[in-house]
């Protein structure tokens, strides 16, 4: 794997990873506590919590669920046609 592809790789298990444990640790969160302070410092330590764990996940398992996405998506497209 040449460098520019490791920066990629890595840039986008970073943005995917931030992305969905803000979203997701959001959501939870403002459906238990509703809009309030509780919520915003319980969201914020979630996303401590979330972030590494989202990485390492997309880090371990990101390149072979986004091929089985890509055949799902292949058969679905031929499907429809």
């Amino acid at each position: 794997m040449t460098r520019n592809m490791s920066i990629h790789r890595l840039t986008g298990s970073f943005v995917m990873s931030a992305f969905m444990s803000m979203a997701l640790s959001g959501v939870f969160s403002l459906l238990e506590f509703g809009v309030s302070w509780t919520w915003l410092r319980t969201w914020g330590q979630s996303i401590l919590i979330a972030l590494p764990i989202a990485f390492v996940l997309d880090m371990i398992l990101g390149e072979k669920l986004r091929a089985l996405a890509d055949d799902l998506a292949d058969k679905a497209a031929k499907a429809w046609s």
